[in-house]
């Protein structure tokens, strides 16, 4: 009767043996795993069951624990990625702003800086003709000067003549009437004296005219400059007062440029340093072979065999 009964506990461990063995030599076989292959052998070869069952279950908390450690690591290595690939993006659209800001600076400077040069042209430009037109006119005033002066001489010179002449041909013609009795020769005197006086009178009327002439021609010249000369001095103090506000702007452009590029090279370093970060997460984080969720399933499968082996060996 005992003979019996063991012979038939020993077909049962023998069968639990071998249900066992194939089951985690079937599954190391799957995976490829040779720590199941060696509890598969001890498990055939008849260790005692308590051995078997500690393997089992050393099995499995080793693999529960690889799989609580590669979970967190695979949750700290998407945390981190997520996040520093956010950054990356932030930082990469912040540098191209800066550029952005950077290029139309630049050109908004040289815009500036051509405009100013153009309005310095305009300013050299006015300066020069004004210096042409003053040069003009002091050449207009001195033959003004000059021929004004020989004008009013020459109007005073002809003036007195005849002042002279009326008083001597006066005077003659009185005193010849008295010392003479032919009036004939005395009135031809007269005659030829009036027509003298009369030529002179004429120069005198010219040279007077000529005067009035030059006097109103230098006026009109003179106003003419100085109208000139006030609108050459407004345009130039415009244009003075514009380029100092573009000086200005210029200036400002060009504090703002240096603040930008100070930016988008702070930026840039920092940039730098995600992606540094980012290669350094690769080693730890990239799948080289399998991936999370493949290595993820084949662990469950183990445990899944190993729990079932379990439940076999300690029925």
């Amino acid at each position: 009767m005992f003979l019996q009964v063991d012979k038939s506990a020993n077909d049962a461990d023998a069968m639990k043996r071998e249900q066992v063995s194939k089951l985690l030599r079937d599954l190391a076989q799957e995976n490829h795993v040779y720590a199941l292959s060696q509890i598969a052998s001890e498990a055939q070869a008849g260790g005692p069951f308590d051995k078997v069952i500690g393997m089992v279950e050393g099995m499995i908390d080793k693999l529960m624990k690889e799989a609580a450690e590669e979970s967190d690591a695979k949750a700290f290595c998407d945390t981190e990625i997520e996040k520093s690939r956010a950054k990356q993006k932030e930082l990469s659209s912040k540098a191209d702003m800066h550029s952005v800001r950077i290029e139309k600076g630049a050109a908004a400077k040289a815009k500036l800086e051509s405009q100013i040069k153009t309005l310095q042209e305009e300013v050299a430009a006015i300066d020069s003709a004004n210096s042409e037109a003053t040069a003009l006119r002091s050449k207009e005033n001195a033959e003004y000067t000059k021929a004004s002066a020989e004008y009013k001489m020459s109007a005073d010179a002809v003036a007195n003549a005849i002042q002279t002449l009326q008083e001597y041909y006066s005077q003659g013609s009185f005193v010849q009437l008295k010392a003479t009795a032919g009036p004939e020769f005395g009135g031809a005197k007269s005659d030829i004296g009036t027509t003298i006086i009369e030529m002179l009178e004429v120069a005198e009327s010219d040279f007077t005219r000529l005067l009035a002439e030059s006097e109103a021609a230098e006026r009109t010249a003179q106003t003419a400059y100085d109208s000139l000369s006030q609108k050459d001095a407004v345009a130039k103090a415009a244009k003075l007062a514009e380029v100092k506000g573009k000086q200005g702007e210029v200036k400002s452009l060009e504090m703002n440029l240096l603040n930008y590029k100070e930016d988008k090279e702070s930026t840039l370093k920092e940039l730098d340093a995600v992606l540094t970060y980012l290669d350094k997460l690769k080693p730890q984080c990239q799948t080289k072979v399998m991936s999370y969720a493949e290595r993820k399933a084949r662990r469950e499968s183990e445990i899944a065999g190993l729990k079932e082996a379990l439940a076999i060996l300690s029925e």
